[in-house]
């Protein structure tokens, strides 16, 4: 399990350690006064002497940017290490456990994805999910333009991979927010990403400004701080999904994100 070996004090020095990153005069009193905390005790929890409650780890939850994932880990990981009770260390192990099995459901191992390489996989996974979708191929197939044959051929993969299946003669998405295994290079994986940044070159020439942002940045950086980023990054991601996500869906669009080295070094 991947969070053998991890302890909620590990999420807090990430936290600290990416708040010190922007500000390098922000020190630990600061970061104790803003969890709300005195500086002894962050001291004391940072050097394994002491250990959080339940009660007081909620508190500290409301002061730190984790997104809902984290959080629950975070949680989960208190009552594991928690000295109070064995049922409250059974709570959090029995949650760890509860929030491993969901995310290896929702993940694809990389075999899995080696069969839905091409860009248009998950974008009918995506049309299944808009409010006039009519449960057909055809429908996919007018919405995305793709050729009929080629939307059903698709289709068979992701019924055989039980990502989507059909009933009463309709087509359903069966998991919502698939994701790939993470920083993991593959022949399959690099087409996947390499054909979406075709898709959004070609935008520039063939959408409307106003549906589009296509934007770059060019800047001088410490590479050091290169894996907070793509940490930062990710939670970008996460927010713009649910905010676009809470409404009507009537149409499906694909953020793009490009972060990479340009001097010979890095590359």
């Amino acid at each position: 399990m991947e969070f053998e070996t991890l302890s909620y004090i590990d999420i807090l020095k990430n936290d600290y350690s990416a708040r010190s990153s922007l500000n390098h005069s922000y020190s630990l009193r600061a970061y104790a006064r803003d969890l709300g905390i005195s500086s002894s005790m962050l001291s004391e929890l940072f050097n394994y002497r002491r250990k959080l409650s339940t009660k007081k780890a909620e508190q500290i939850l409301k002061r730190i940017n984790l997104s809902e994932r984290e959080a629950n880990v975070f949680m989960a990981l208190v009552k594991k290490e928690s000295d109070r009770s064995t049922k409250i260390n059974k709570e959090g192990q029995e949650a760890l456990e509860k929030i491993t099995k969901f995310e290896a459901k929702k993940s694809l191992s990389l075999e899995s994805f080696k069969l839905m390489s091409e860009w248009y996989y998950y974008a009918i996974l995506t049309v299944m999910e808009l409010d006039q979708y009519d449960g057909t191929a055809l429908f996919i197939a007018k919405k995305l333009r793709l050729q009929p044959q080629t939307v059903q051929q698709a289709i068979d993969v992701l019924v055989k991979l039980e990502l989507a299946e059909e009933r009463n003669g309709q087509l359903f998405c069966v998991e919502e927010d698939v994701s790939t295994t993470h920083d993991i290079a593959s022949f399959a994986l690099k087409k996947f990403h390499k054909q979406y940044l075709m898709k959004a070159a070609e935008s520039i020439d063939k959408v409307s400004i106003d549906k589009r942002d296509v934007t770059t940045m060019t800047m001088s950086v410490d590479s050091k701080k290169i894996p907070q980023a793509k940490k930062m990054i990710a939670q970008f991601r996460r927010d713009i999904c649910k905010y676009l996500e809470n409404g009507e869906k009537n149409s499906v669009y694909n953020v793009n994100i490009q972060l990479f080295p340009l001097t010979g070094d890095d590359i």
